[in-house]
């Protein structure tokens, strides 16, 4: 992944998990990416909202110095983007099958319906 988008996306999971209060395994996996982040920077940076482009930019230097921080990184951050991509599965039905499923690796009942009569 480009240093660049990585460090952007680790910025981007980890504010969002700060500002999230309920639990599951995408907060998990955020809070994943706060506490790689917090141990490297401890000390030397906060994760806050104000300091995006400060905390970009020292994921980017440190990445470059650092390629096991690099990949453990990108490790959480690919697995964030999994578990973001999964959990994207909503059912609305009243009479009949209204099924939006985004990327779900299971099948989703109704998902194939094809040329089916029912009497």
């Amino acid at each position: 992944m480009e240093l660049s988008v990585l460090a952007l996306q680790a910025v981007n999971i980890a504010l969002w998990a700060i500002d999230k209060a309920s639990g599951g395994a995408l907060e998990k996996a955020g809070a994943d990416v706060v506490s790689l982040l917090t141990q490297k920077f401890q000390g030397k940076l906060q994760i806050q909202r104000s300091e995006t482009k400060r905390l970009q930019a020292a994921i980017l230097s440190e990445a470059e110095r650092d390629k096991n921080f690099q990949h453990e990184l990108e490790r959480l951050v690919t697995q964030y983007q999994q578990i973001q991509n999964t959990s994207n599965v909503s059912q609305n039905t009243e009479s009949g099958v209204n099924v939006n499923v985004g990327s779900n690796p299971g099948t989703v009942i109704g998902q194939q319906i094809g040329q089916q009569f029912f009497r």
